[in-house]
């Protein structure tokens, strides 16, 4: 039987350059409060913005700064760069409206709780087509 591997060759795309930049950019953002979101993503494309507000608005820690980025933008880059009509309406009125959804519940479980005990009723009606297939 042969071994097949997988090639993995670099691609040189058009979109490398951008790529590049919004990788820089995105490293500076990690370690950035939001307040210099703007200055961090000044050098970039309008397309690049969106494109960056869109990664960072799904990635919880990131959100704020995505709606940050995402006020930098108009809302036909921003349906662009989400792939969705609906998806860029909604993170380009959460920019505008200041609407920061941040849910800190992540980080800790909702307990369960159990059934103590089923009536016996169900088990006696379930149990009962069983019996009679014998």
């Amino acid at each position: 039987m042969r071994n097949a591997g997988l090639k993995i060759t670099a691609a040189q795309t058009p979109d490398y350059d951008d790529r590049a930049a919004m990788g820089a950019a995105l490293n500076r953002l990690y370690g950035a409060a939001t307040q210099s979101v703007q200055e961090i993503v000044a050098d970039l494309t309008a397309s690049e913005r969106a494109r960056l507000a869109v990664f960072c608005y799904g990635r919880v820690h990131l959100n704020a700064i995505g709606l940050a980025i995402a006020a930098t933008c108009e809302l036909d880059h921003l349906n662009a760069a989400a792939h969705s009509a609906t998806a860029g309406r909604t993170i380009f009125t959460q920019s505008r409206n200041g609407t920061f959804v941040t849910d800190r519940r992540f980080g800790r479980r909702i307990p369960i709780s159990l059934a103590a005990s089923v009536p016996s009723r169900r088990l006696d009606a379930q149990a009962e087509p069983a019996q009679s297939l014998a």
